[in-house]
């Protein structure tokens, strides 16, 4: 049975702009283990904008460190779908548009599939997902930066639940730069 996972960049005032991220390799280690059983990485517009930007070209630059060339090819190899109504066109490997989310096809996925769906970044679709309690697990990256008045995106800052959602806890994963990742599954 495949999965909806979800990775999100978050400081502790709630903040998730992508600049605010320490993704050394000891980040892309732990993200490459979530690729591992990955068929698909889904993204908001957004965030699929910033890594079309970037990825390709970490994978065309020699200089680039071991641990951004692995993260680069599995980001190029793997298919990838950008949920977005005014994105018209994308140039990365393997990626496609999706004008919507479609919570039926999300739950024929999860029955009918043994790899996952990973969300990388994408604070939006990690609002829908979780408001349509689709997500089974979460990884909610702590970043060690309280955020202050410069952030932009603060996460579920635009969401309402109509219910409250538990989650278990299943670890922790304390990284050498601070940054720390705790990994709950969703209560059914």
């Amino acid at each position: 049975m495949g999965k909806i996972i979800v990775l999100i960049n978050t400081t502790p005032d709630g903040f998730c702009d992508s600049d605010l991220v320490i993704a050394d390799g000891e980040f892309h280690g732990y993200v490459h283990d979530l690729l591992a059983n990955t068929q698909t990485v889904a993204f908001g517009r957004n965030t699929f904008e910033l890594f079309q930007q970037v990825w390709p070209g970490v994978l065309a630059n020699s200089a680039s460190s071991a641990s951004q060339l692995q993260m680069a090819q599995a980001l190029h190899d793997i298919d990838k779908v950008v949920f977005s109504t005014s994105l018209h066109n994308t140039q990365w490997h393997n990626s496609t548009i999706a004008k919507e989310l479609n919570t039926a096809a999300m739950q024929d996925f999860k029955q009918n599939s043994d790899k996952n769906i990973l969300t990388i970044g994408s604070p939006g679709l990690v609002a829908e997902l979780t408001k349509a309690q689709l997500a089974d697990e979460y990884h909610f990256a702590l970043q060690p930066t309280i955020a202050g008045g410069k952030a932009k995106v603060r996460l579920f800052d635009k969401t309402s639940l109509e219910s409250r959602q538990a989650l278990q806890f299943k670890a922790t994963k304390a990284l050498k730069s601070g940054v720390v990742i705790n990994h709950y599954i969703t209560k059914n």
